[in-house]
């Protein structure tokens, strides 16, 4: 006798409705736009929506932009630095120079 065997379905997952508030990921801004997407509903305008990638983007510029900034320059930098320094002052006495002629 044959057993008829039935597909089994997947159990459906539990939808989560809110970002998780213990996970370190997400900052207190990320958890907000997150919660405010779920509101979102199709017939709204995109403009209403967050687009959190590109809020991340921005933000990680904005970080990168200030270390860039505020980075302690090397010994080679220092030198690069230093020669055209020297190269500028040459050349401003040389059009000093120029000019009073």
């Amino acid at each position: 006798m044959l057993a008829r065997l039935a597909p089994i379905a997947p159990r459906p997952r539990r939808i989560m409705t809110h970002s998780k508030k213990n996970d370190r990921s997400w900052d207190s801004d990320d958890q907000r736009r997150v919660n405010e997407n779920k509101s979102w509903r199709a017939d709204k305008p995109e403009e209403e929506a967050w687009d959190i990638d590109k809020e991340r983007d921005a933000i990680r510029y904005k970080i990168e932009h200030l270390e860039a900034l505020l980075r302690i320059r090397t010994e080679e930098e220092e030198e690069i630095i230093r020669k055209m320094r020297e190269r500028i002052e040459r050349w401003e006495d040389y059009i000093d120079g120029e000019h009073q002629k």
